[in-house]
């Protein structure tokens, strides 16, 4: 299948989900009045899932396999599954990566381990009556999971609701699946010279090392190309996020010519018509701050993430940077015992926003449910998830990094052990073929 045909599927998709909302009637009240037809329990527990991605599907799956009294139900607004993870190879056009890769069905393991896909959007939750309701109809639920993801939040980079629309638009970030990743990969094969600007997220954001991954691979793409053309990193940041001794190597001996990276800038504001960024430069051994200016050709502007605003209007407890609280040692809502945070959308964890995270917090998740659900010790703070996290900078080679969370005694509080594997490696590159086909087995298999 190729990406026209892709296009049409999504569609078609998005026609018939706007074909089930207004099948009744077009009028706002009959809306009204399917949603307020709330789905009851029926005498039997109800897990519901809003977010199907890694985290999600994989605690739908966990809590089948110690658990097959509870009615499971998955409601995910997307109607196809595009994965981050890999994505960026496929954007760096390394030999054997197709967009299919990205590309799967999550009726599979619905129909394999019997729980309920959904596609559809949460409008709202209601916590008091345990109610979540959607564009089509509301339902009762006994235990709650949101894995939401990221939403973006432009205001960090200067710019107003109209200009962020606008931003991602025209220089989308592609820091979610489907027609963002095919507007950046057309970006990329259309680029034939000149200067293609990378932006990375203030504060905490989805998958670390996914800029600087993104510009090695594209400078690449571009050095095979022999194009005369170059991609720009402007980060916050003194250094890479994660990774830094790796990835600057392969910035200064792989791409000395086709890739520039500028740490410590500040971007105060975006003229997205002028193609121009304003920052402020932070020269820590001088001690002093510069305004200064970068005009670019094309880019990838990935803005600062925030969690979803459902957590937010549900009267849920946030961090200060704006994503979900839980309850130390658990994954429970930091204050509501029905609901329970799992993948990106969790910020009292030092966790990495990874997939391979997402995923290891959902068999974990899962599991604790399903025990719950069966009146047993759900063992919260027993097992703590586990972190790999491949990174490509050239066509077949790669850095990593490895994470264990663990339980600190001594201050109450979960921590993470960190190791760094930097030496570019071709094996690496292998290993990263086979991290994804295996945790994607594991979900969709």
């Amino acid at each position: 299948m190729n990406r026209r045909d892709l296009l049409k599927l999504g569609t078609l998709a998005t026609a018939v989900t706007a074909t089930s909302v207004f099948a009744a009637s077009g009028t706002k009240e009959d809306i009204k009045s399917v949603q307020n037809a709330v789905k009851p329990l029926n005498n039997n527990d109800r897990v519901i899932i809003i977010g199907g991605g890694y985290a999600g599907l994989t605690v739908a799956k966990n809590i089948r396999l110690y658990n097959q009294k509870a009615e499971v139900i998955v409601i995910e607004a997307k109607n196809i599954f595009a994965s981050c993870p890999y994505s960026n190879l496929w954007f760096g056009g390394v030999k054997g990566v197709d967009y299919n890769d990205l590309i799967f069905s999550p009726l599979k393991p619905a129909s394999t381990y019997d729980y309920d896909i959904i596609n559809d959007k949460v409008v709202s939750i209601n916590r008091e009556k345990k109610v979540v309701t959607t564009l089509n109809g509301s339902f009762e639920y006994s235990l709650l999971v949101l894995s939401t993801g990221i939403e973006y939040d432009y205001s960090t980079f200067g710019l107003d609701e109209k200009e962020a629309k606008k931003a991602f638009t025209k220089f989308p970030a592609s820091y979610n699946g489907g027609f963002e990743q095919l507007s950046l990969k057309e970006k990329i094969e259309k680029f034939k010279s000149g200067t293609f600007v990378i932006t990375v997220p203030k504060g905490s954001y989805r998958c670390p090392p996914a800029p600087y991954e993104r510009a090695a691979v594209i400078a690449d793409y571009f050095k095979s190309k022999k194009l005369n053309a170059k991609v720009v990193i402007i980060d916050p940041r003194e250094k890479p996020t994660t990774k830094a001794k790796g990835f600057l190597k392969a910035f200064d001996t792989l791409y000395k010519d086709y890739l520039e990276y500028i740490p410590n800038a500040n971007i105060k504001k975006i003229d997205l018509d002028k193609k121009t960024i304003y920052f402020e430069k932070n020269n820590l051994k001088e001690m002093e701050t510069t305004n200064e200016t970068l005009v670019f050709d094309d880019a990838n502007i990935i803005p600062s993430n925030k969690a979803s605003k459902l957590l937010k209007d549900s009267g849920l407890e946030l961090t200060s940077d704006g994503f979900g609280r839980v309850k130390t040692p658990t994954f429970r809502s930091y204050n509501d015992d029905n609901i329970y945070l799992v993948g990106d959308v969790v910020g009292e964890y030092p966790f990495p926003k990874s997939a391979q995270m997402a995923h290891s917090c959902g068999i974990i998740v899962g599991e604790q449910i399903a025990r719950r659900l069966n009146k047993e010790d759900p063992k919260e703070g027993s097992v703590y998830p586990q972190n790999v996290c491949y990174s490509l900078v050239s066509q077949d080679t790669g850095i990593y990094v490895t994470h264990q969370a663990y339980f600190d005694k001594a201050d109450g509080k979960v921590k993470v052990k960190t190791e760094f594997f930097e030496d570019i490696e071709k094996s690496t590159f292998d290993a990263t073929k086979s991290w994804y086909a295996g945790i994607t087995a594991n979900i969709f298999e």
